[in-house]
């Protein structure tokens, strides 16, 4: 049996050495053997070996010479097989890791499956690879998970599984800043994931405990706050809330949305002075505006309205809500269009797995998030089993519907969209239940049939099932 050689040009960068360990883990689950690694240079021997080259043109020489694939998106690749030899092509760093990724997902798991009456056969131990071609980009240009901070259990593996669903933003919502804040973007940036940080404009957990009379004298608090506590352990934007999450249109005989459009716009122009361009996401609840749109139309255009609570699942913390699906559609076209064809539009969906609020408690300092120990770990796993159950017996009935939704979201905002699932307290950072993993890949493509969608990810040995 020839062995594996996986063949780079550069690992100058974090993502490209990524890209070629996580490659080295997929061949070494299949071969047993580690395949050897190789930077590319001229009259290379390589007869011994079925070969893999990996990278993009810039930093591989031997895909400079040989692809004719054009690449043109972020984040996307060209996977390549012909006579055994392998091509991984990225259009970027990103590119070539979610090459590699899918090259498990979309070559050896529709390849291994079936095989006549032996259901499943190791075919990577053969000589004879079989030919593909497959190129591929995302549908959504950000997808993400929305989370408190306090219950990621461990941050690493929260971050390694959301690059294994091809994620590329974490909105992380905390009462005080990490102390291992830093440490935590590093590792997010290695996998390519951005994390936007987030925190309350004025409001913590109780919208009705705010002064929604006296807002302007605030502004300038916030904002000095985000540049002692946020602004020094980096990251790549902020995500703030206010006092929306109500089901009622006023406070104190306030309208809300009016009292939030002004509030926000001020605060933010503190921010924009001195950051131009800065990501700043407005995590709105649809439930205290959805009648007085004619107020949130006036956000300031660079901000990112990020909506939930829109109604009917996706936006439903309960899945089987769908009797409103339709009213929630029309609701959703609505507000995607709101600010005009540019509007930079996100949402946060539910129907997952969300925080226990009957236990839930503020935290009173600042903490070191995502590093609890395996007991801690194995007792959070065993509590949310029948909570899986329940999720994942009702996203076999109810998939189309969220996937229906994606595909709307994307056919209106394709440019500039968000997406970001709220998955918190689910131990996502152990495994990776079906649900998510099925969400994961209706942002990435939207185009193909769902039937499909649902028995790909099925086969991937990492998803797990309730």
């Amino acid at each position: 049996m020839k062995k594996f050689a996986i063949i780079y040009g550069s690992m100058k960068t974090d993502l490209q050495k990524r890209a070629v360990e996580e490659l080295t883990s997929i061949l070494l689950d299949y071969t047993l053997v580690y395949p050897i690694c190789i930077q590319y240079e001229e009259n290379l021997d390589t007869s011994d070996h079925k070969c893999i080259y990996v990278g993009t043109k810039e930093n591989n020489p031997y895909i400079r010479a040989v692809s004719k694939c054009a690449l043109s998106k972020k984040e996307e690749y060209h996977i390549k097989i012909e006579k055994s030899t392998v091509i991984i092509e990225g259009y970027d760093d990103a590119g070539v890791l979610y090459g590699v990724l899918d090259f498990y997902n979309q070559y050896i798991v529709m390849h291994e499956y079936p095989n006549h009456d032996r259901y499943w056969v190791n075919f990577l131990t053969q000589d004879k690879l079989p030919d593909f071609e497959y190129t591929s980009s995302p549908s959504v240009k950000e997808r993400g998970l929305w989370t408190w901070g306090h219950v990621i259990y461990d941050y690493r593996g929260y971050l390694d599984h959301m690059m294994k669903l091809k994620m590329n933003r974490v909105i992380i919502w905390n009462d005080f800043v990490p102390v291992n804040a830093k440490d935590i973007v590093a590792y997010a940036h290695a996998r390519n994931i951005q994390v936007i940080w987030g925190f309350a404009w004025l409001w913590d957990t109780d919208c009705n405990r705010v002064d929604i009379r006296n807002l302007h004298d605030y502004a300038e608090t916030i904002f000095q706050k985000y540049e002692t506590e946020c602004a020094p352990i980096g990251g790549d934007g902020i995500y703030f809330q206010t006092f929306t999450e109500l089901n009622q249109d006023h406070i104190d005989g306030v309208c809300i949305a009016e009292a939030a459009t002004g509030f926000v716009n001020q605060t933010a122009s503190l921010f924009y002075a001195k950051y131009p361009d800065m990501e700043i996401q407005f995590g709105l609840h649809a439930t205290s505006v959805k009648n007085k749109l004619e107020f949130i139309k006036n956000i300031d255009p660079r901000i990112r309205i990020v909506w939930e609570n829109c109604g009917a699942f996706p936006f439903s913390y309960i899945p089987s809500d769908v009797n409103d699906f339709e009213d929630t559609k029309k609701f959703v076209q609505k507000i995607a269009l709101l600010r005009g064809d540019t509007e930079r539009f996100g949402v946060v969906t539910k129907g997952l797995v969300k925080l226990d609020w009957s236990q839930f408690e503020h935290q009173t300092a600042s903490h070191c998030l995502g590093v609890s120990s395996e007991l801690v770990k194995q007792n959070r796993i065993e509590r949310k089993k029948r909570i899986w159950r329940y999720i994942q017996a009702e996203w076999f009935a109810h998939a189309d519907k969220a996937y229906e939704m994606v595909k709307e979201m994307y056919r209106l905002k394709s440019g500039d969209l968000s997406i970001f699932a709220l998955v918190e307290d689910g131990m996502f950072e152990e495994n990776i239940m079906y649900p998510v993993a099925l969400y994961s890949e209706m942002l990435w493509d939207c185009h193909k049939n769902i039937d499909t969608l649902i028995r790909n990810v099925a086969l991937r040995i990492y998803v797990s099932f309730a």
